[in-house]
């Protein structure tokens, strides 16, 4: 059995069971008491009755990949979530994470990662996003596919499709809906659907490949990104926000590989100017292909968030999010002035010049773009999903308060 089937056996499983559970249990796992009181307190107090469906990676998944491999995700260690949540919950961030902030700020609490069997709760919305996914996945042609993750974006999309389908099992068998904790068909295709996706397929290849065809991984991308959309459109999706890729050119990570490879200029913002040429690309064809789907399926809810420009904004203008170090690293055990050293992660441990260093915490997270080196710390995650719930940065305008309508 290939590892794509591996994977779908084990979302089918795990998620009939997360689907079927009735009776409260004890909290354990990924999620304390803590995390529970946190999500439950804000129940009965949303403005909005459409669920958050979300598919991606690492920068909105709230623990997919922890409930499918305990004990085995980067997250699930010190220091990640310590600033929000008092320990780590499997989110890569020192605290909330894009997903986390959007379901906080519509009143819906915290939502569950899919594979969440203990004390699930959907009424609200689910996470299907994946960390390390990538667009492009193995079982899609094409030289690009370079390492997919657990549930690449493909996968995730069934796992989509799968919900829906027990949601109507349970619909055509009378169960009370609520006191699952699952929404009606109904409104879950009228939920407000969030893909961020492509991140991955990029930063797997930029620092690997000399000779990048740029074009071609391009091409291959927005084409798997594409299917995705026809995918969810076709299961009734109506509000759809994709998110272009942010400039990985200015991510600390990529920056401190820079200074060993003196070939990769930078930029007027101090950023890799041939990483940054790649993500334009992309960004500029993904834009042409959703003009595309607007107009082929009349989809006037597809709507294009500018994750790139409001990265770029906070590079070029800091003062304006509270942030002194653009394009450094606040966890990190770098000797320099990205904060990374590519060998000790954060919260991880290594030797350097015969000394024992351990990539820790800054003093102040809210001073950073980046968490890690790659992900946005707490504080910049809660800008991004401000500007999102706004309408900021969408093409076209975009009204979440229609979204949100019955």
């Amino acid at each position: 059995m290939n590892s794509l089937n591996c994977c779908c056996s084990l979302l089918k499983a795990v998620g009939a069971v997360a689907l079927m559970v009735t009776v409260l249990l004890a909290s354990t796992g990924v999620e304390s008491r803590a995390l529970l009181g946190r999500r439950e307190a804000l129940e009965g107090g949303s403005k909005c009755e459409a669920p958050l469906v979300i598919f991606g990676a690492s920068m909105i998944d709230v623990g997919e990949n922890a409930n499918a491999q305990p004990l085995t995700v980067q997250s699930e260690f010190v220091p990640y979530g310590v600033d929000y949540f008092g320990k780590p919950v499997a989110r890569f961030s020192n605290g909330r994470v894009i997903a986390d902030f959007l379901s906080q700020k519509l009143g819906y609490g915290l939502l569950d990662a899919y594979l969440n069997s203990v004390n699930p709760r959907f009424t609200y919305g689910v996470d299907f996003a994946s960390s390390g996914s990538t667009a492009v996945s193995g079982s899609q042609t094409g030289s690009a596919a370079r390492g997919s993750g657990l549930f690449p974006l493909d996968t995730q999309v069934k796992q989509y499709k799968l919900f829906k389908s027990k949601i109507m099992d349970l619909e055509a068998e009378n169960k009370d809906l609520t006191l699952l904790r699952l929404p009606s068909i109904l409104k879950l295709t009228r939920g407000i659907h969030v893909m961020m996706p492509a991140h991955n397929d990029y930063s797997n290849v930029l620092v690997s490949s000399a000779n990048l065809d740029a074009p071609t991984l391009v091409s291959a991308v927005v084409s798997a990104i594409e299917l995705a959309l026809r995918g969810i459109h076709g299961e009734g999706a109506r509000t759809m926000i994709l998110m272009n890729v942010l400039p990985l050119g200015c991510a600390p990570s990529f920056l401190g590989f820079a200074l060993t490879n003196p070939s990769l200029q930078k930029d007027k913002d101090s950023c890799i100017a041939s990483y940054n040429a790649v993500v334009d690309l992309h960004n500029a064809e993904l834009k042409k292909m959703v003009e595309s789907l607007r107009t082929e399926l009349s989809w006037t809810g597809l709507v294009l968030f500018d994750l790139n420009a409001i990265y770029l904004d906070a590079v070029r203008n800091p003062s304006k999010y509270a942030v002194t170090k653009p394009l450094a690293a606040c966890c990190g055990a770098g000797a320099n002035e990205y904060n990374i050293n590519l060998a000790i992660p954060c919260g991880k441990s290594g030797t350097v010049n015969g000394t024992t260093v351990t990539a820790g915490r800054c003093s102040d997270p809210s001073q950073y773009i980046s968490w890690d080196g790659l992900h946005p710390t707490e504080s910049f995650a809660e800008y991004i999903a401000s500007a999102m719930l706004k309408g900021e940065f969408t093409y076209p305008s975009f009204s979440l308060d229609e979204a949100c309508k019955p």
